[in-house]
């Protein structure tokens, strides 16, 4: 009897396990993907709703957590004395659009300010250098090498 209920149950675990597994889905005519970053710092979090609404605006399509046709790198360092901030939009080794963002501050006063402010310079330069979805055309590895 007991043997029964734990077949039926080990069963119904791996069934549900093997259901439970997460798929991709981009419907067709969605417009183009960029994957964003899987893992993001607290200071991160913050500020990375601005970067996707100026993705939206351009007309592309953020894929949280996920792949996409193209990537977003987002890194914001705060260190003791300077934060820097770092916002590419990538097709394989190609940069589409990027942002950098370097400010100092007292050590210890008014980090958030210093962060804030590294953060608004590199989003500033990686907004006006964003290419609108349509004029970017996907690689395919063939130009890599063109003279």
């Amino acid at each position: 009897m007991w043997m029964n209920r734990f077949l039926a149950l080990g069963t119904t675990l791996l069934f549900g396990a093997g259901c439970a597994s997460r798929s991709e889905f981009i419907p067709e005519g969605s417009g183009t993907t960029v994957g964003m970053p899987g893992t993001l710092s607290e200071r991160e979090r913050l500020h990375i709703g601005e970067v996707d609404a100026a993705l939206r605006s351009g007309g592309y399509l953020p894929v949280k957590h996920g792949s996409g046709e193209f990537q977003l790198k987002f890194r914001i360092s705060d260190g003791p004395i300077h934060a820097r901030t770092k916002i590419q939009l990538r097709d394989g080794w190609s940069v589409l659009a990027e942002g950098r963002g370097a400010v100092a501050g007292w050590p210890m006063f008014g980090r958030d300010r210093v962060v804030e402010q590294s953060f608004q310079q590199a989003f500033g330069e990686f907004q006006s250098g964003l290419p609108p979805a349509g004029a970017v055309g996907l690689s395919t590895g063939d130009d890599l090498y063109e003279y």
